[in-house]
């Protein structure tokens, strides 16, 4: 649901699109040519690869260490791969939150850096752990770094070649027509390279995985992993095997605070995690169907195909059919058997859903040819008010399927993550009890999302605000304040294609409550708008009568 690296990416995008924007406008003004508004952009796209891990360094709270001071078993696979291949063994970090993920970074595999969370730690066995310390490493060994960040720098280039040659059209003249389909075909390829790009960070995930089966020689482990970390239905091991005395110890809680090279898209591989069995971290509580159930989704929601097109990761299931076609390969079983088939279409919902996410946009239209039929007449005022009331009937009906206020029922995570026909649009209410057991993005000071655990399993709580900067301030002075308390939220549950809860309540167990306003605006604003719509229509016909 919600990777550390693509938050890092979003980052860094924020404070380099600044820069950029400021570039352009300096550009635009000196009405420099395209060469040189191209030099420009590589030329920062060039400081941007070389302080970058510097960046992320200092925007999460990672605790650098000797790997063997973490795990024996994952010093002694970094050892041996970095032997095997002639790397330098890459940096290694820790992030002290619950919400389990790993990621790479770096500039290149002599410089690289390796961190992972003690959500992995708790919640994976030592060959879970190899695995996914094995599939990051595998970053590593191809180059992913260098690869990723030359093939983003084609589209960005592209960009201002279609920005840059539609402006000069102007200094050209008559001339300039050549250069306006130059620019168009920039654009067009522009958007192409955007899903190329995407589809190379995909398959160089699927390479990633294939290195970590062949490293570890049991890619089951990392099938199990992953389906811990993307799918929100395990415990917290509750006891721990103390490494001195052989006893078994209490685990205390996880203390929170802590795009493409993360073990998932942080959009679409959700940092959540699902019981599956394990030597040392969690019991075997889940069965097969369970884990079917919340593959599903993945496999057979249209959702997820348009959710994966825009991804810098495939989906999990798919990612876990390849790992289950590398297993049989090499003559092992596979942990999980994916169905096949779909035990009922969902083609209904999907348009259904698609209807109502678009009914703004309906209405709008549908008040636009109303105005356009009264303005035809002179009726100007009352043309205006057809608009706006479309669009405010539009928002108000998609607000209403979006946000139902009724049916919240108390309910496990368990519970939530197995149902299949839910989307970004089409939510279910519910009410879950557990303990906040980290930050929605493991080590990030400002990350204003949480995570909850109950008994059944975690998901990340998705805290929204209408004025982005009101989940800024959230995220540096409340949210850490949750962590570690058991608390009971209300809220919606949403999937695209990550579980989590839209968050509309928080109530901590001093009896304050923390509320989220998104819904309360949009329900508001879209009747007020509707009202304003109606009055203005009324006043128009009015007046032209």
């Amino acid at each position: 649901m919600f990777n550390l690296a693509l938050r890092s990416a979003l980052t860094l995008v924020v404070l380099f699109g600044i820069l950029f924007a400021v570039i352009t406008a300096v550009l635009v003004y000196l009405q420099a040519p395209v060469w040189l508004a191209v030099i420009v952009v590589l030329v920062i796209a060039g400081i941007q690869y070389a302080i970058s891990p510097y960046i992320i360094e200092w925007i999460y709270k990672i605790q650098w260490q000797p790997p063997e001071h973490v795990d024996q078993g994952i010093a002694t696979l970094i050892r041996q791969v970095c032997h095997n291949q002639g790397l330098h063994e890459p940096k290694f970090g820790v992030i002290e939150d619950g919400n389990p993920n790993a990621f790479t970074f770096g500039h290149y595999p002599g410089d690289a850096r390796l961190v992972i969370t003690r959500g992995i730690l708790d919640l994976c066995d030592k060959d879970e752990r190899q695995a996914v310390v094995a599939h990051e490493l595998g970053h590593i060994v191809h180059w992913d770094f260098v690869v990723m960040t030359v093939a983003a720098t084609v589209p960005l280039v592209l960009y201002y070649i279609f920005r840059f040659g539609i402006r000069g059209r102007s200094s050209r003249g008559k001339g300039g027509g050549g250069i306006v389909l130059v620019a168009i075909a920039a654009f067009i390829a522009y958007i192409i390279s955007q899903y190329i790009v995407m589809f190379l960070s995909r398959l160089r995930e699927y390479y990633a995985d294939q290195y970590s089966g062949q490293i570890t020689r049991n890619p089951n482990a990392l099938a199990t992993a992953l389906v811990k970390i993307a799918y929100g239905l395990a415990r917290n091991p509750t006891e721990r095997k103390d490494k001195e005395t052989g006893k078994m110890q209490p685990v205390a809680a996880a203390a929170g605070g802590a795009k493409m090279l993360g073990i998932f898209d942080r959009d679409f591989g959700g940092s959540l995690a699902l019981a599956a069995g394990g030597t040392d971290a969690v019991a075997a509580t889940t069965d097969s169907r369970t884990v079917q159930r919340a593959l599903a989704w993945d496999l057979f929601n249209p959702w997820a195909t348009i959710c994966e097109l825009n991804s810098t990761h495939p989906l999990p299931a798919r990612r876990l059919r390849a790992l289950e076609r590398q297993a049989r390969s090499m003559g092992q079983v596979p942990t999980y058997d994916l169905p096949d088939k779909a035990a009922e279409s969902y083609w209904d919902e999907f348009f259904v859903d698609l209807l109502m996410n678009y009914l703004p946009v309906i209405g709008l239209l549908g008040g636009i040819a109303g105005a356009l039929i009264l303005g035809a007449g002179g009726q100007i005022g009352a043309a205006i008010g057809a608009a706006i009331l479309g669009l405010g009937v539009g928002l108000f009906g998609r607000t209403l399927f979006a946000y139902p206020k009724y049916g919240f029922t108390t309910t496990q995570v368990a519970d939530l993550v197995s149902k299949i026909k839910i989307s970004r649009i089409r939510s279910v209410p519910a009410v879950l009890k557990g303990k906040i057991i980290g930050r929605g993005i493991p080590g990030l000071f400002w990350s204003e999302d949480l995570v909850l655990q109950d008994e059944s399993g975690f998901i990340t709580l998705d805290y929204r605000q209408p004025l982005g900067i009101l989940n800024l301030l959230f995220g540096l002075f409340r949210a850490e304040s949750f962590v570690g308390q058991q608390v009971t939220v209300e809220g919606w549950y949403r999937r695209y294609p990550r579980p989590y809860l839209e968050l509309w309540k928080l109530h901590s167990p001093d009896g304050t409550t923390q509320t989220s306003h998104n819904w309360a605006v949009a329900f508001w604003g879209s009747l007020l708008l509707t009202v304003v719509g109606i009055v203005v229509l009324a006043g128009g016909l009015l007046l032209a009568a």
